[in-house]
């Protein structure tokens, strides 16, 4: 029971920032605001939080961490995309709301996430080199770049299109197929 009721107090205060960072920014979120907004009192906030700011960097941790849960290594590239892009969509308030927030360094929270995607693959520094033709860390910047404004675009506008037509444009844009699929070449 104790566990339900911290649940839902985590999601209240969730649902409060969210709703509080689409009007403010984040640096002008008192917790008092957000106590008031999330129907809690201060004392509560700070059993679950130092601050703000370790708030704002346990939220992150918990999406990347629901992220990482969703995507599966040994399924098929489309689902695995398919699964994030679905969870995207049903928390688009937040992700909205925290793109928008300078604080919380969207963008390159999306990179690091892809980063980590990407590395599962072997030898992926190679095979993107070979896959663009160009120096392996310009090539990864460019495909980190691509599918990290094909997603923020994406929720920036509302998250309209079906997470399988995003879902078919990562995966278009990124070769995801022929970057798998590559054999290591020779690059003596």
């Amino acid at each position: 029971m104790k566990q339900k009721r911290q649940t839902n107090t985590k999601q209240d205060i969730r649902t409060a920032l969210t709703q509080l960072l689409l009007a403010e920014p984040f640096e002008s979120i008192s917790v008092s605001k957000l106590s008031r907004k999330a129907g809690i009192n201060r004392g509560t906030f700070y059993l679950h939080y130092l601050d703000k700011y370790d708030m704002m960097e346990k939220l992150k941790e918990e999406v990347l961490t629901d992220l990482q849960a969703l995507y599966q290594s040994e399924a098929p590239a489309k689902k695995s995309i398919l699964a994030l892009l679905y969870y995207i969509k049903e928390h688009h308030s937040f992700f909205y709301a925290i793109s928008q927030s300078h604080f919380t360094n969207f963008n390159q929270s999306i990179k690091d996430f892809i980063l980590l995607l990407l590395m599962e693959i072997p030898d992926y520094e190679n095979r993107l080199k070979d896959l663009y033709q160009i120096p392996s860390p310009y090539a990864k910047e460019v495909l980190l770049s691509c599918v990290e404004t094909i997603v923020t675009t994406w929720i920036v506008t509302g998250a309209k299109e079906k997470p399988e037509e995003i879902g078919q444009m990562i995966l278009t844009i990124s070769r995801y197929e022929k970057l798998q699929g590559q054999k290591k070449t020779n690059t003596n």
